[in-house]
């Protein structure tokens, strides 16, 4: 590890947390906090920032698996079940909530450390995984904005497909904008120049001054 993985832990049952402590501290992590409700998890995740968080199920005011959904959509860490209970549904329940592992007490060292080091890595992946799929959202919108941009250009320039496309790259160019940026300045003046204007009303027959007979 370049710098030792902080770890959050969140037990009711002092010994236990204690033992987990003292386990990862050999191991080389570092514990940040040690907290003992599912409340207390999410506020002390959401501002130490944690790399794992390492939840009990049964906690009094909110439990566990309550408190580890909230953590994996907001901030977005990895959450490690523990519990002494096997159950198949709780299984399935903790992997529907995101939670990237599950660990039956009691503990033993390799396996903490082997969930806690595939659990920060799948983290990672999905984080990766998340901001790719974001660029290319935002990389099939620029495409859209440009293909709008340049069918605005053929239209009121009256210029060919391959005209537009290069008007567009040398005005960018020259205006050191990005294309897309460009593009989306070209399509909202457009949009504002398609909006209909309200006209007065035409004077009607008979009103202002009379005329003379």
């Amino acid at each position: 590890m370049n710098r030792p993985y902080k770890v959050l832990i969140a037990d009711d049952e002092k010994p236990v947390a204690a033992g987990l402590q003292a386990q990862l501290e050999s191991l080389g992590y570092d514990v940040v906090a040690v907290v003992n409700d599912g409340h207390h998890a999410i506020e002390v995740c959401r501002r130490a920032l944690p790399d794992v968080v390492l939840m009990d199920i049964e906690m009094p005011g909110l439990d566990g698996l309550s408190a580890a959904r909230m953590i994996v959509r907001d901030p977005g860490t990895p959450v490690i079940i523990l519990t002494a209970h096997g159950h198949p549904n709780l299984i399935e329940q903790a992997v529907e909530d995101g939670v990237l592992y599950y660990l039956l007490k009691p503990v033993t060292s390799p396996s903490l450390h082997a969930a806690l080091q595939v659990a920060v890595a799948r983290a990672r992946e999905i984080k990766a995984l998340r901001e790719n799929v974001n660029s290319l959202e935002m990389t099939l919108r620029e495409r859209k904005l440009i293909e709008r941009a340049k069918g605005i250009l053929m239209a009121r320039r009256n210029l060919q497909e391959a005209d537009a496309f290069r008007l567009l790259q040398r005005q960018s160019q020259d205006r050191r904008m990005p294309m897309a940026k460009l593009a989306e300045s070209i399509v909202q003046a457009d949009e504002l120049l398609e909006v209909p204007h309200h006209h007065p009303e035409p004077i009607r027959r008979g009103s202002g001054v009379p005329h003379d007979e």
